[in-house]
């Protein structure tokens, strides 16, 4: 791989083709390759605060806040604990996952590359996979879509899809992950926020309060 991201041969091209040792180096290099696409190719200096502000979509406490704000939005009455937990769940699921993940396979992060340009502010160089930004962003953002479809503020939820993007194309753009890492968030997040949905939704609701006349 060169600076800007023009393929370079395999060094072991001894492998055989079907080996799985050729397979996982060929991915690897195909991932790099998506890198410098991405870190060099995307780079320019009016760009670099806009992914900065996409980045900051990805943290928690952000993400909380939004939660909370698009909860109390669709539903402030007594019943909102029904909107609010499968965000919640999908949230906190999501993420505990990406931990758990990261501890077991400490992948070093792009951020090591001497060729990648990272941001000033990002000075991470471990446990890259999988993406936590990405996991949480797109865990709400299913949940947001679930939320909102079939409503005439759908388009909402179309809306999280492309901020989640974002969100993961700012952590390749900024150096501190491979796209490998971003794809398994996305499948995380998603994971975590249709099945949170779907499966606190067949939860029976509290029965509602009688009137007293």
């Amino acid at each position: 791989m060169g600076r800007h991201g023009q393929f370079v041969p395999l060094k072991n091209s001894s492998f055989p083709t079907n080996s799985a040792a050729f397979q996982m180096e060929l991915l690897q290099e195909w991932d790099r390759q998506a890198l410098y696409a991405i870190n060099h190719g995307l780079h320019h200096p009016w760009l670099s605060p806009l992914m900065w502000l996409f980045t900051c979509l990805g943290l928690g406490w952000v993400q909380l806040l939004l939660l909370l704000g698009a909860t109390l939005w669709r539903c402030g009455r007594p019943r909102w604990r029904f909107v609010f937990l499968p965000g919640a769940v999908a949230w906190l699921g999501s993420g505990a996952t990406v931990q758990l993940l990261k501890h077991l396979f400490p992948r070093p992060r792009p951020s090591n590359l001497p060729d990648v340009l990272l941001a000033p502010d990002e000075r991470i160089f471990a446990r890259s996979f999988p993406s936590g930004h990405t996991a949480t962003a797109f865990a709400l953002a299913s949940w947001l879509w679930l939320m909102t479809r079939g409503t005439r503020f759908g388009w909402l939820g179309w809306l999280g899809w492309l901020l989640a993007t974002l969100v993961g194309l700012s952590r390749i753009y900024r150096g501190v992950h491979y796209p490998s890492d971003v794809l398994a968030g996305m499948a995380i997040g998603l994971l975590w926020g249709i099945l949170a949905f779907f499966w606190l939704n067949r939860t029976p609701h509290a029965p509602e309060a009688k009137q007293v006349h």
